[in-house]
């Protein structure tokens, strides 16, 4: 759903243009405008269209989907596969704001990839048609170097996922997921904040009673707590000792 806004008054003139203030500022800090000229994101954004998304949307449940390319403005997007026979999902990625999504879609004109991607929050994306953001690629030497790198970076990850499936046992694949989102210097989680465990459970490949066990043993070693089903990291450089040592053979 589009907002809609009262053009005609002083009110709804100061709300639109703090509304593009802060979408402006968050573009500006997405990797996916990493070197893109101040100018080019200001011309770009008044095409974008903005839509607010409930918490536990499929995203790609519309055919149109795939033919727009999206940028979250605020809360999160899984994006994961899911198997339709078990009801075990994988999680490939967390999406924050300022990254995109449906990137597939720009780099190989493909027209579909089995992979669902849901809100986990209440959400406010940006999103174009796939041809406009082709075409500003064309126009922005910039968008397009940093658009093959967010692929890049995507690539790389996946890589490092199945590198840590095959190799890695579950209490390491959760250290280093821990590790990962830790906002310093405070210590609290971005990211991962007030996720379920049957959520990180999906991020690294287990199941929930796992993850349970799993942290239960991290909160008796002093490494975190747990408080109403929230995380917090206690001794930092003890997580960083376990996933040392657990990297070590025995």
């Amino acid at each position: 759903m589009n907002f809609a806004n009262d053009s005609g008054s002083d009110s709804g003139r100061h709300y639109v243009s703090m509304r593009t203030i802060v979408d402006q500022q968050i573009l500006q800090k997405s990797p996916l405008f990493v070197g893109v000229d101040e100018g080019f994101i200001q011309s770009v954004l008044p095409v974008m269209q903005r839509e607010t998304l409930p918490r536990g949307y499929l995203i790609n449940s519309g055919a149109e989907f795939h033919d727009r390319f999206h940028i979250l403005l605020n809360g999160r997007v899984k994006v994961g596969r899911h198997h339709a026979d078990s009801g075990r999902e994988m999680t490939l990625f967390l999406l924050g704001p300022g990254d995109g999504f449906n990137i597939l879609s720009v780099l190989d004109q493909a027209d579909r990839h089995d992979l669902q991607m849901r809100t986990l929050d209440k959400v406010e994306i940006l999103w174009v048609s796939v041809e406009r953001w082709m075409a500003w690629m064309e126009e922005s030497a910039a968008l397009r170097t940093a658009t093959a790198n967010v692929a890049a970076t995507m690539i790389q990850h996946l890589c490092e996922l199945a590198s840590e499936l095959a190799l890695d046992s579950t209490m390491t694949r959760l250290v280093r997921l821990l590790l990962r989102h830790i906002d310093t210097p405070d210590l609290e989680f971005n990211l991962i904040h007030h996720l379920s465990q049957e959520e990180l459970a999906n991020m690294i490949g287990t199941v929930r009673p796992v993850i349970a066990r799993l942290l239960s043993e991290l909160r008796r070693e002093g490494v975190l707590e747990l408080d109403d089903g929230t995380l917090h990291i206690t001794d930092v450089q003890r997580l960083l000792e376990r996933a040392d040592r657990d990297l070590i053979p025995q």
